[in-house]
C-alpha cells in the first residue's frame, strides 16, 4: 500500500505538471513542486490538489477529499500517544536529527502513525473513515528539541546509533478536531444494520486509490486549481 500511496502523490505531481505544460481553456493546473520527500509531504500533497466534496455528494465508489469533524466511533478503543501518552484516535510521531544535511534537510530518524477507524460528521452528513490502509500525516505538532546526553524519554525512542541533538514531534488527531480525508466512498452493510438493512457510508482504501488524512491547520484552504481524481486516472 505503502508503494501505491507513493506513486499516487508523485501521480499528483505528474498531473500538475502535465497540466501546465498542455495549458486548458479552463484555470491551469499549478506548477508542478518537487517530489514528496517523506511519507507525511506525501499525505499533504494528496489533499492540498484534489477535488473536494461535501459528503452528501459522495456516491458508491465516488473518490474525493471530504472536510469534517471527527467522532469517535463507539466500542473502538482510543489510541496512547507513545511520547505524550496522550489518549487520541490518531497519532503521528516524527522524530529527526537536529543535524542538517545536505539540502537544508533534517533527517528523520523515527516515524510512526497509527489511527483506528473514526467517523467524520459535515453539515449534510457523515462517513465512518476505515483505519484499514489509512496513512495519517499531522505536522504541526509542537516540536521539542533536545540536546544530549538525551532524557531517557527521548532516548528510549531514538535509534541507538543516534548521539546528536534530536526535534520530535508528536501530531494527534483528537475527537472534534478539524480533518481532511480523501479516500473512495463506499456503501456496506453495517453489522448494526443488518435487521432492517440500512447501509452505512464508509471512506476506505483501494488498489488504485489511497486513504489518506491530516488535521494540519494550512490545508483547509482549498487550491485555486484542484485536481478532479478522474483526471490523474485520465493521464496515466
Amino acid at each position: 500500500m505503502w508503494l501505491l500511496f507513493l506513486g499516487f502523490a508523485g501521480g499528483v505531481v505528474g498531473a500538475i505538471a502535465i497540466g501546465a505544460r498542455l495549458g486548458r481553456r479552463t484555470k491551469a493546473l499549478p506548477p508542478a513542486g518537487e517530489p514528496p520527500r517523506d511519507r507525511g509531504e506525501a499525505v499533504r500533497r494528496v489533499l492540498k490538489h484534489l477535488q473536494r466534496k461535501t459528503i452528501a455528494e459522495l456516491g458508491d465508489g465516488t473518490a474525493a477529499v471530504v472536510m469534517g469533524t471527527v467522532r469517535a466511533l463507539p466500542g473502538v478503543p482510543l489510541l496512547r500517544a507513545p511520547f505524550t501518552g496522550t489518549e487520541c484516535i490518531g497519532y503521528h510521531l516524527d522524530i529527526r536529527s537536529a543535524r542538517l544535511e545536505y539540502g537544508f534537510h533534517l533527517p528523520q530518524l523515527r516515524e510512526e502513525a497509527r489511527c483506528v477507524s473514526f467517523e467524520v460528521v459535515d453539515p449534510t452528513g457523515s462517513l465512518i473513515v476505515s483505519a484499514e490502509g489509512l496513512e495519517l500525516a499531522v505536522t504541526d505538532g509542537p516540536i521539542g528539541h533536545w540536546d544530549p546526553p538525551l532524557p531517557p524519554h527521548v532516548s528510549a525512542l531514538v535509534p541507538g546509533y543516534h548521539y546528536f541533538a534530536v526535534t520530535v514531534e508528536e501530531g494527534l488527531l483528537l475527537p472534534g478536531s478539524l480533518v481532511l480525508v480523501c479516500g473512495v466512498a463506499v456503501r456496506e452493510l453495517a453489522a448494526t444494520d443488518y435487521r432492517d438493512g440500512a447501509h452505512a457510508l464508509v471512506m476506505r482504501a483501494t488498489s488504485t486509490f489511497p486513504l489518506v488524512a491530516s488535521s494540519d491547520a494550512d490545508l483547509f484552504k482549498e487550491t485555486d486549481r484542484p485536481i478532479a481524481p478522474e483526471e490523474l486516472r485520465a493521464r496515466r
